[in-house]
């Protein structure tokens, strides 16, 4: 009976080691395009739906909230703030961003400047530009806007892989 808890446990472990520290890795491509195409997919349906501080879904979010329940519905476990979530995954450069990654805007606060929004790739980064789903607390609702639109560009903080595989 004692091994069979043990064997028990260890599998357990095992199923979650992919969703550790806001990671997850697929076994094949077509696991990882999956994953993402629930990402899209769920972010999509919450299209218009209210910004509130601190908000975590179903239907009002603030931007890390937006983020985390997003991969949440995908079985992907991410922290709760865009100061953690910027932590999250692996580093991705600008030019290499694709649909799925999460982006990362900052802000003076204090005289510093800090992360201070994330967003969600809806397209991957060509010719300068890319489009992003996030809670924007500036139009009221969850929408989509380009990276060249609003100062985006200039606020661009970084951006991190969570679905990692060979794409």
């Amino acid at each position: 009976m004692y091994k069979k808890k043990i064997v028990f446990v260890l599998f357990f472990f095992y199923m979650l080691l992919p969703f550790v520290h806001g990671q997850y890795y697929g076994k094949n491509q077509l696991d990882c395009d999956e994953k993402i195409y629930v990402i899209l997919y769920t972010a999509q349906l919450k299209l218009g739906c209210q910004y509130e501080w601190e908000g975590t879904g179903p239907v009002k979010f603030d931007c890390s909230g937006f983020v985390q329940y997003v991969f949440k519905e995908a079985g992907i476990i991410l922290t709760r703030t865009t100061a953690t979530q910027c932590m999250d995954g692996e580093e991705v450069y600008l030019s290499n961003i694709k649909k799925g990654d999460i982006v990362f805007f900052v802000s003076k606060k204090d005289g510093i400047m800090q992360i201070s929004h994330v967003g969600i790739a809806i397209s991957d980064y060509a010719d300068g530009d890319f489009s992003f789903i996030h809670a924007s607390s500036s139009k009221g609702c969850v929408c989509i806007s380009k990276f060249t639109d609003s100062n985006y560009k200039k606020k661009y903080g970084g951006a991190r892989r969570i679905v990692i595989c060979n794409r």
